[in-house]
């Protein structure tokens, strides 16, 4: 090997040892996340008195709504500007999630307004709740 071949291949090596080395990258190389996913929701029935709960979803990802959450690819952005759907309204139920996920911003709000909109909310559910439940019924993860 000649003396530039060899500094290259050390200059990789060290590469990769040091990407081994950054925080997160080793747990985040087996599929574990590197940060803890933060959002908190805060829900109103129609009411007027909105209920604030938390998701905290860390390493072990056995609760219902962070399976599910990691299974959509973190909550749901927005319905599409210009979307056709339907004007089935589901109800005057609203959610806010803010916080963090995967490392990014969220700041979702989730209506039933129509059609697209009562879809986009029951693709979120258990992390929003169930509006068909009782009238006062809390949200599981609300205490």
């Amino acid at each position: 090997m000649t003396r530039t071949t060899l500094a290259a291949a050390a200059t990789l090596a060290a590469a990769a040892f040091a990407a081994l080395l950054a925080p997160g990258a080793a747990a985040h190389a087996v599929g574990v996340p590197r940060t803890f996913d933060r959002l908190t929701v805060a829900y109103d029935d129609g009411s007027g008195h909105p209920v604030t709960y938390r998701i905290t979803c860390g390493i072990r990802r056995e609760d219902a709504a962070c399976s599910h959450l990691d299974q959509l690819g973190g909550p749901l952005p927005d319905v599409p500007a210009g979307q056709a759907c339907s004007m089935i309204y589901g109800g005057p139920q609203t959610a806010r999630l803010t916080g963090s996920w995967q490392g990014r911003p969220v700041r979702e709000t989730y209506r039933r307004t129509n059609g697209c909109e009562v879809a986009r909310w029951h693709r979120m559910e258990p992390a929003l709740p169930d509006p068909r439940h009782r009238p006062g019924q809390m949200h599981p993860l609300a205490a």
